[in-house]
């Protein structure tokens, strides 16, 4: 049966009709503008400028003052893929997909199929990408005698009595206990710390000759005087290499590489990630770019080979392949390692307090 409308009813449909045009052309605007509006996070001064140009017109490279911002934004914000240092994978696994795309992970040195550079295990899928290495190094200012000591002693410099108060270390009691290890000839993961004879006198010892302990200014202090040598990773330091004489970053060769890496990782809510732009990281154009910033993909020498002799940090960038062979990275700690760390650092610490008075990490 035909029925017959109102004026107010008339009214009333069309503006109903209206508003539910509107609403769906909004949703749809907002449907698109997530596909086409991605967003990739990096913490400040960790993300190549000229690599992050080449995104997709329809992506936004965003800084983060830290990691721990960063982590917090992967959490609560629309976040497509972030640049992450492999350390934070086992507290951010839950909120990341598998990153997919094994294609890119084919042509990849053998270190940086390590399940703790991929975030997962032997059977999981990997969730992340590496996309660059590096290697710790010591950094001094103005100490060409301390330079010649060190390709000599290696990390054991670390303990070395006239370097007392000199040291800028790692924020990061694992990483200097690593190096510790690395200083007595044993492997930087090993688990079973009260079998390493001489370990807790030495991490004591290197512990009272730091100056400082900062992982996030080192250079800064290091430069304004504020100590004479430093520990960081070989990507903070290339850069400045060549625009201040004073600096010299050495890795020490008598023991093997022990790697840091920047990762790749997808969100659970990402969209789909930029092929062409991933693959154009090893390209010849936008690969000189990466190395100038000191970040260095893990492919083979052969493969870099021609980009990398034109570098003036070459030796820092890639030890070369027999060297990626050796070289460890810190895996992920157990609960009972992690206690293990935990009191031989304490007692350091405590050592340190009692023999200079002073407390608390700078």
């Amino acid at each position: 049966m035909a029925q017959s409308l109102t004026r107010r009813q008339l009214l009333t449909t069309v503006a109903v009709g209206v508003g539910a045009t509107a609403a769906l052309r909004l949703w749809r605007s907002r449907a698109w503008g997530q596909r086409q509006g991605q967003r990739l996070l990096y913490v400040k001064g960790q993300g190549p400028k000229a690599w992050l140009q080449q995104l997709p017109k329809t992506w936004t490279a965003q800084s983060r003052p830290t990691m721990e911002r960063l982590a917090a934004d992967l959490q609560t914000g629309a976040v497509d893929l972030a640049m992450v240092g492999e350390a934070w994978l086992p507290q951010l696994r839950d909120q990341l997909q598998p990153f997919g795309a094994p294609e890119l992970l084919e042509p990849l040195l053998k270190a940086a199929q390590d399940p703790a550079v991929l975030g997962g295990d032997v059977t999981a899928a990997p969730v992340a990408l590496p996309w660059a290495f590096g290697s710790w190094v010591m950094v001094f200012r103005s100490q060409p005698a301390w330079v010649e000591r060190s390709r000599r002693e290696g990390w054991s410099l670390l303990a070395a009595a006239d370097l007392q108060d000199t040291w800028i270390l790692p924020a990061s009691p694992r990483v200097v206990l690593a190096l510790a290890l690395q200083s007595l000839g044993q492997s930087p993961n090993t688990t079973n710390l009260s079998s390493v004879p001489g370990l807790a006198a030495r991490l004591a010892t290197v512990v009272r000759r730091a100056r400082a302990f900062d992982s996030r200014h080192a250079l800064t202090r290091l430069v304004n005087g504020h100590g004479s040598a430093a520990v960081v990773p070989s990507w903070t330091v290339i850069p400045h290499l060549l625009r201040d004489q004073r600096l010299v970053a050495v890795r020490p060769t008598t023991s093997p590489p022990l790697l840091g890496w920047q990762v790749l990782v997808r969100p659970r809510r990402a969209g789909p990630i930029p092929k062409p732009w991933l693959q154009a990281g090893t390209k010849e154009v936008i690969l000189n770019s990466l190395l100038q910033a000191g970040f260095c993909p893990p492919l083979p020498m052969d493969a870099l080979q021609p980009r990398l002799a034109k570098q003036p940090g070459a030796a820092l960038l890639h030890p070369g392949d027999e060297a990626m062979a050796q070289a460890e990275t810190l895996q992920p700690l157990t609960p009972e390692h992690q206690a293990q760390v935990q009191q031989v650092w304490d007692e350091a610490m405590g050592e340190r307090l009692q023999a200079t008075g002073a407390g608390g990490t700078a």
